[in-house]
């Protein structure tokens, strides 16, 4: 009886297990089928956000401009007095070249001295200039002060510092119309700095032979070799051949620690005008004429974009063209450098920049769907630039004709999902 009542308690426990075995299986077999059958109704949301795209041509190109290459008038180590792209005048001391290494801090006292003699000089002339009109001199100085705001603004130290010395200079002379000071003896001033700067010449050996601008433009001592190539007289007779030519050739920008007499050591550029030419793909050309304005970027060296016009397009070749781009605005190494990667902004579109899956056409309506108290709402949005990956559409503010409020900022967007319609409950 006992052995029969075990028998028993094993068969109900087998059949609990079974049981419970099956109600497992079965709802794997649900959930499974439920992932199944939803998969393709699966909804892929994001939220609309602002942005923009741009219809550019990318191109490798060259600079070409009015340069004037300065050659070394003896042999030496060479030391800039002038900024990268500094704008000078006719005459004006752009390097040293000295015979015997540099002895920077000797140099560094040289230079402080030269800077005195110069200021001294200067407003010598001043006096001369404004004699004793302290109303010439009150009104010079307000001028001059009105500047600095703006060139503050800019950043533009080297200016404001000009300005703040000849101010200085002004109030100085007023103050000795006025009485109120006696006028300094600045020849005999002149003439000690003169003096230390010869003892100092001598103590240290300086021996140096002062480079001076040929002409007025923006100075560089960057030479890559490009110089005669890159003429604007070679950029009236522009080929396909001719920039091919060009790319053979090895560019290495750089500026020279030693020169030998007649080698080049810098240029002055002309900084009024400039223009870069590339062989651009024909069909992304399509369109374009001389005179239109584009916008360029040199992504090598900056991210900032300056306005240029068009103003030249060579006839088509091996389905390649040649476009020129031409400008007299200013960009950091722009008349430095010659071969540089360039982008041409055609246009710009701005509005709310959404995944190109995400537009739909209904009832011939172009649009997108959006996710509003649950329900998928079909919007009508205006397209202002579609891209492979990304379109840009209107942020426009309004109604639709519905009276449905149209794509906002933040809206949920759908991306995609099976069988949408206006109004289907999607959560």
């Amino acid at each position: 009886m006992k052995n029969n009542e075990k028998s028993s308690i094993r068969k109900k426990k087998k059949r609990r297990g079974g049981f419970i075995g099956f109600l497992v299986f079965a709802f794997v077999v649900i959930v499974a089928a439920n992932v199944v059958l939803s998969y393709g109704s699966r909804l892929t949301t994001t939220v609309v956000r602002k942005g923009a795209e741009e219809d550019s041509i990318s191109a490798e190109g060259y600079v070409f401009r009015e340069q004037t290459v300065i050659n070394a008038p003896s042999s030496g180590y060479l030391y800039c007095v002038k900024d990268e792209d500094e704008r000078v005048s006719l005459g004006e001391t752009v390097m040293y070249l000295y015979k015997n290494e540099i002895n920077l801090a000797a140099n560094s006292e040289l230079k402080e001295i030269e800077k005195k003699i110069e200021k001294l000089s200067a407003s010598s002339l001043t006096g001369d200039v404004f004699s004793n009109d302290a109303a010439k001199i009150e009104q010079t100085i307000s001028q001059s002060l009105r500047n600095v705001p703006k060139l503050g603004f800019k950043g533009d130290i080297d200016a404001v510092a000009k300005i703040s010395d000849t101010v200085n200079s002004l109030v100085e002379k007023r103050r000795i119309i006025s009485g109120e000071a006696q006028p300094a003896d600045k020849n005999s001033e002149i003439k000690k700095l003169k003096a230390e700067k010869e003892q100092l010449e001598k103590e240290y050996n300086i021996e140096r032979t002062l480079v001076h601008a040929p002409k007025t433009g923006a100075f560089t001592s960057r030479i890559d070799g490009l110089e005669d190539k890159l003429t604007l007289k070679a950029l009236e007779e522009i080929t396909p051949e001719y920039l091919k030519e060009l790319d053979k050739l090895k560019v290495d920008a750089k500026t020279p620690e030693y020169a030998n007499q007649g080698e080049p050591i810098g240029k002055i550029v002309n900084n009024f005008t400039w223009s870069i030419a590339a062989r651009v793909p024909y069909d992304e050309a399509e369109g374009l004429q001389v005179g239109d304005k584009l916008n360029i970027r040199f992504s090598d060296i900056s991210v900032e974009t300056i306005e240029g016009t068009v103003s030249k397009i060579t006839p088509e070749v091996s389905g390649k063209v040649i476009l020129v781009v031409t400008s007299n605005k200013y960009i950091d190494m722009i008349y430095s450098s010659s071969r540089v990667n360039v982008e041409f902004i055609k246009s710009y579109y701005d509005g709310f920049r959404i995944p190109a899956k995400s537009l739909r056409m209904t009832d011939g309506t172009m649009g997108v769907y959006v996710i509003r108290n649950g329900k998928a709402k079909f919007l009508p949005v205006d397209l202002l630039y579609n891209g492979k990956s990304w379109v840009v559409v209107s942020d426009r503010s309004g109604s639709t004709a519905d009276g449905n409020s149209p794509l906002k900022l933040y809206d949920e967007l759908i991306i995609s999902g099976k069988n949408l319609y206006d109004g289907k409950v999607v959560r």
